[in-house]
């Protein structure tokens, strides 16, 4: 279970003391296919989930059928309802697999409950988890900002110079196929794709599938 040890939630903690804490926290691996379902936050869901290998996606599906994605994982990435976008009534959003996947699942209630032994290490690793908390938070205010533009263009380009800035460079990768971008953005995959033409015929952007250039 080495692949999961480097996520930031294990930062500061030894490898000797992360092997213990795998079996204080009833850790269990399990792997799934591409296109499975990992979990619903709806059937009450409460562990930490942490990728292996494989990438997936935090989706939610809404009552009139249409897909939003919320969140895309990769090696490292964690997911859960405690780490969720939405602290209401959490319908309809799924955890599912882009690629296939290998997950380690970890108690969250062993994670939050007090150590009986108060190791050093188990209160670095509840350290860990604010800190993963408050990115989080940081990352909704970033998508909450994408949304929050009024047209397709706007949407686009506050998205783009996000990951501009991220990757510091005028030259970045899309972590989305287009179909999964829409999603993401909550805009029609169609009209999506005619302003992205425009953008370019007005030598705003240069596109070669996923890679991304800024022209101004």
């Amino acid at each position: 279970m080495s692949d999961y040890y480097q996520t930031s939630l294990f930062k500061d903690i030894s490898i000797e003391e992360y092997k213990r804490l795998l079996s204080c926290l009833e850790a269990r691996e399990k792997k799934f296919e591409a296109g499975e379902t990992v979990c619903s936050y709806d059937s009450g869901f409460g562990d930490l989930g942490i990728i292996g290998t494989g990438t997936a996606c935090v989706v939610r599906y809404e009552y009139n059928g249409a897909r939003t994605i919320l969140e895309r994982l990769g090696p490292q990435d964690l997911f859960g309802r405690m780490l969720s976008y939405d602290c209401r009534e959490q319908a309809g959003v799924n955890v599912v697999c882009e690629s296939p996947c290998s997950i380690l699942f970890l108690k969250y209630g062993c994670i939050s409950a007090t150590c009986t032994k108060a190791c050093a290490h188990h209160h670095q690793l509840i350290q860990n988890l604010l800190n993963l908390i408050s990115e989080r938070a940081l990352n909704l205010s970033r998508r909450v900002e994408v949304l929050s533009q009024r047209t397709i263009r706007e949407k686009l380009m506050c998205y783009f110079y996000q990951l501009s800035s991220q990757a510091k460079s005028a030259v970045f990768s899309l972590p989305f196929s287009m179909v999964d971008l829409a999603d993401y953005l909550s805009i029609d995959r169609s009209a999506m794709t005619r302003e992205l033409k425009r953008m370019k015929d007005e030598g705003l952007v240069e596109m070669d599938r996923r890679q991304v250039r800024l022209l101004a």
